[in-house]
């Protein structure tokens, strides 16, 4: 079963993860009156898993990695 790679719910999940990990890498948050801290920095390691597995991830196929 062949499928869009732009219709993956996983590529999407770690598009948006990275554009918020970048975010709080470069300190556009902190910029903007939002300070994570801690919670912050467990955030962005379990968004950085999620940008993982949208790498290792293909999208072109429903059944397989």
């Amino acid at each position: 079963m062949q499928q869009s790679r732009w219709r993956s719910s996983v590529l999407w999940a770690a598009i948006i993860a990275q554009v918020i990990s970048l975010g709080q890498l470069t300190g556009v948050w902190a910029k903007i009156g939002i300070d994570a801290g801690l919670l912050g920095d467990v955030l962005a390691a379990i968004l950085q898993l999620l940008v993982i597995v949208g790498v290792v991830n293909n999208p072109t196929s429903a059944d397989t990695w």
